[in-house]
C-alpha cells in the first residue's frame, strides 16, 4: 500500500510537471534556445552570449538536448523538463530513504518543485542532487582517518555540483572549518571541487576568457536582500545607503559566520544546512531559488516532529 501511494505521488507529481510546461515559458527558457543552438554548432557558450552565468555541465547538456531535438523547440523542452523531473525523483528518493516515503512524496508534489521544475526550467535541483548524493557517500567515511572509494566519488559528485550550478561555492569553507571532518580528508573535499571547477573553464578560456569573468566570477544579480527586506523598502521608494555595495559582503559574512557557528555538525547536517543558509542570507534572490531549501526544510519539519513525539 505504501509503495502504491509512493509511485501514484510519483505520477501525479510527473503529469502536473508536464502540465505546467504548455502554460508558457520565461525568460530562461528563451536563453536556453540560444545556448543549446551554440553549444550544439559547437561555438564557444562563453564568448557568444552573455546569457550563461555557469560552468560547462548544463550548456553541454542544452548543446546535446538541442541536437537531439533538431531544432524542435517542443522536443528540446521536454528534454529539459524530463531530466529535471527525473533529478527531483531521485531527490525524491534520497529524502524517502532518510525519512520515509511519505515525505519523499511532499517533497515531489510541493508546490515550488513543481513550478520551478516544469515552468521555470530551472537546473538549480541538478546541482542540489550531486551535492545530496555527494555527502551521502561521504557521511560514513569523513570521520574515518583511512581512505575510501566513497571519498573519492563524493569529491567528484561534489565537483560535478559546482561545474553544473556553483551553488555550493562557499561549501568547502565550510567543509575546512568542520570538527567532524577527518582533518587529511578535509583537503580532499575542500580543494579539489574548486580546482575542478577552474580547470573546467581552460578549454572555453582562450576565446570565452572575457565572458567567463564577467559573467561568471564577477556576475552579481539584482540585489534585493531579502532578510533586509530591500524589495519592500525599494516598493515604498526607500533605500539604505550604499546598499548596492555593502549586500554581497554581508551575505559572505554572514556565510562565512555559519560556517563557524555549524562547525560541529556532521557532513550531511552540515550540507543541509548550508543550503537553507545560502538562501535565507543571499543577497540577490529570485524565485527558481526556493527550490534549492525544499529538502532540508521538509528534514526540519520531519526532526522537530521526532523531537515532539519523543519528549526530547
Amino acid at each position: 500500500m505504501k509503495n502504491k501511494l509512493f509511485w501514484s505521488g510519483i505520477l501525479l507529481g510527473i503529469i502536473i510537471r508536464f502540465v505546467l510546461m504548455y502554460w508558457g515559458h520565461n525568460f530562461d527558457f528563451e536563453s536556453y534556445c540560444i545556448i543549446g543552438e551554440l553549444a550544439a554548432s559547437g561555438k564557444n557558450v562563453y564568448a557568444f552570449t552573455s546569457r550563461y552565468n555557469y560552468g560547462p555541465v548544463w550548456f553541454m547538456m542544452l548543446g546535446i538536448f538541442w541536437k537531439a531535438a533538431a531544432h524542435n523547440i517542443l522536443l528540446f523542452r521536454i528534454f529539459i523538463v524530463s531530466t529535471l523531473t527525473l533529478c527531483d525523483f531521485l531527490i525524491a528518493k534520497l529524502i524517502s530513504r532518510k525519512a520515509g516515503n511519505l515525505w519523499g512524496i511532499i517533497f515531489f508534489l510541493n508546490p515550488i518543485s513543481l513550478i520551478i521544475t516544469g515552468y521555470n526550467n530551472q537546473f538549480d535541483n541538478i546541482a542540489v542532487l550531486f551535492g545530496a548524493y555527494a555527502v551521502l557517500c561521504l557521511e560514513n567515511s569523513a570521520s574515518q582517518r583511512e581512505f575510501k572509494p566513497a571519498d573519492f566519488y563524493g569529491t567528484i559528485l561534489l565537483s560535478l555540483s559546482l561545474i553544473t550550478k556553483h551553488i555550493l561555492f562557499a561549501f568547502p569553507l565550510w567543509i575546512l572549518l568542520n570538527k567532524k571532518i577527518n582533518t587529511r580528508k578535509k583537503f580532499l573535499y575542500a580543494f579539489i571541487p574548486p580546482l575542478l571547477f577552474l580547470l573546467s573553464f581552460v578549454p572555453y578560456w582562450p576565446e570565452g576568457s572575457q565572458g567567463i569573468i564577467s559573467n561568471i566570477f564577477l556576475y552579481r544579480s539584482f540585489n534585493n536582500f531579502p532578510l533586509l527586506g530591500l524589495s519592500i523598502l525599494s516598493y515604498w521608494r526607500i533605500f539604505l545607503p550604499y546598499q548596492n555595495y555593502i549586500c554581497f559582503p554581508v551575505f559572505i559574512f554572514l556565510i562565512i559566520g555559519c560556517s563557524y557557528f555549524f562547525r560541529s555538525e556532521k557532513i550531511y547536517d552540515l550540507f543541509l544546512l548550508y543550503i537553507i543558509a545560502l538562501v535565507c542570507f543571499s543577497s540577490a534572490i529570485a524565485n527558481q531559488y526556493l527550490a534549492i531549501p525544499c529538502m532540508r526544510c521538509l528534514f526540519c519539519f520531519v526532526k522537530s516532529q521526532y523531537y515532539i513525539s519523543s519528549g526530547a
